[in-house]
């Protein structure tokens, strides 16, 4: 089960005071399995985006959150031009081009290049723990590289899918430098004391992914 709403409403407002932050500076994806994204800003605070899993912004008055408890959170910087990107992401979103779209997003609204972005690829479920069938397999084909990020399962026309390589490949597909994505490696089916599962608990809390423009407590605002 997940946390009580009030113990959700309590640990947001801690990770936002980490930030300086308060709940009301708190954007986040509506999160339906798709590859639309949304350019947000101060006026979008409070809210959840409808339609989108992926979310941008420049402006500084936004947290862009993303939460997953099994699907890829995958948080973007372009530096250069003060843009950030939170993207949400599962099988459905990784065969729709999710994390590609997010990185077009940023070209088309601010310009952004993708040799400019790093990419953080967040805990999520791992090739260790995430078995598909054929037609999910089936939706990956799009991708020239599907064949690699598969290996065989544990039943008879299963597969065993890597959410992290799939990702990792489609941002460098998009122009993201392989050396400025990094990857935490660490799967949330095999950690239950630290990470939710929702494969291995079923209904479960979510964990939070942010990101904003704006720097950190006790940091100098740059020019």
């Amino acid at each position: 089960m997940g946390d009580a709403p009030e113990a959700v409403v309590a640990n947001r407002a801690r990770a936002l005071g980490a930030l300086g932050r308060s709940v009301a500076d708190h954007v986040e994806a509506a999160q339906v399995h798709g590859r639309e994204v949304a350019l947000v800003t101060r006026a979008h605070r409070g809210e959840n985006v409808p339609g989108v899993d992926g979310l941008i912004s420049t402006d500084p008055a936004v947290v862009v959150a993303i939460h997953c408890a099994d699907c890829v959170p995958i948080l973007l910087v372009d530096a250069r031009r003060r843009v950030v990107a939170g993207v949400h992401t599962g099988w459905r979103g990784t065969a729709a081009g999710m994390a590609a779209a997010a990185v077009a997003a940023m070209l088309d609204a601010f310009g952004s290049r993708p040799g400019d972005l790093v990419a953080a690829i967040g805990p999520s479920i791992g090739p260790c723990c995430y078995e598909i069938d054929a037609p999910v397999v089936e939706r990956l084909r799009a991708w020239p590289w599907y064949t690699e990020v598969l290996a065989p399962g544990g039943r008879q026309e299963t597969w065993m899918l890597d959410l992290w390589e799939a990702n990792r490949r489609q941002l460098v597909d998009a122009g993201v430098p392989a050396p400025s994505i990094a990857t935490a490696g660490l799967c949330t089916a095999h950690h239950p004391a630290l990470f939710f599962s929702h494969r291995r608990d079923g209904p479960t809390g979510r964990m939070a992914a942010m990101i904003t423009t704006a720097p950190g407590p006790g940091v100098a605002q740059g020019s």
